[in-house]
């Protein structure tokens, strides 16, 4: 129960919508969309968590569920899980929801970061998203290749743009 509360506090006076960037699953996909086009329509400004791109936002929305199997997307505002799709649509089409996001409504929702395209990650600059560090060893003419200690496991690093904006 305490790291639901260091959520809380973490995403305090934000919409926070968890989502995926992967198309496969068309259904999935379509829902993700959908929530984006009404938090959009609506005017709210939102950070979305793409959990196809990082393992660390995956083992984030399963620590806030506390399930293994979520499925996105799946809406937070100022820490307090909202609900999914369905749940979002429903509230959308009842008008609860323009009330309970009126404080979050910003002229223009659309900012996109110019660094990393709004996905809040980026390719490791020091592997360039290999995952792996090259380091010679000076006793021998050989090569050796190292996990990168500074990306997560998917050769990705959080957009530091992001983070001050």
């Amino acid at each position: 129960m305490r790291q639901l509360d260091n959520y809380k506090e973490k995403d305090a006076g934000k919409v926070v919508l968890y989502t995926t960037s992967m198309g496969i699953v068309r259904e999935t996909y379509a829902k993700c969309n959908c929530v984006k086009q009404i938090l959009r329509t609506l005017l709210v400004k939102f950070e979305e968590r793409d959990v196809f791109m990082s393992t660390e936002y995956q083992q984030e929305i399963k620590d806030r569920m506390q399930c293994d199997n979520i499925d996105v997307p799946q809406l937070f505002v100022d820490g307090q899980h909202i609900g999914n799709a369905d749940t979002v649509e429903r509230l959308n089409e009842e008008g609860e929801l323009r009330k309970m996001l009126k404080a979050y409504k910003c002229l223009d929702p659309s900012y996109t970061c110019k660094m990393c395209g709004g996905y809040r990650l980026l390719p490791c600059p020091s592997c360039n998203g290999s995952k792996k560090s090259v380091h010679r060893n000076h006793f021998t003419a050989e090569f050796v290749s190292l996990k990168c200690m500074n990306c997560d496991s998917s050769g990705l690093i959080f957009c530091n743009f992001c983070k001050t904006t």
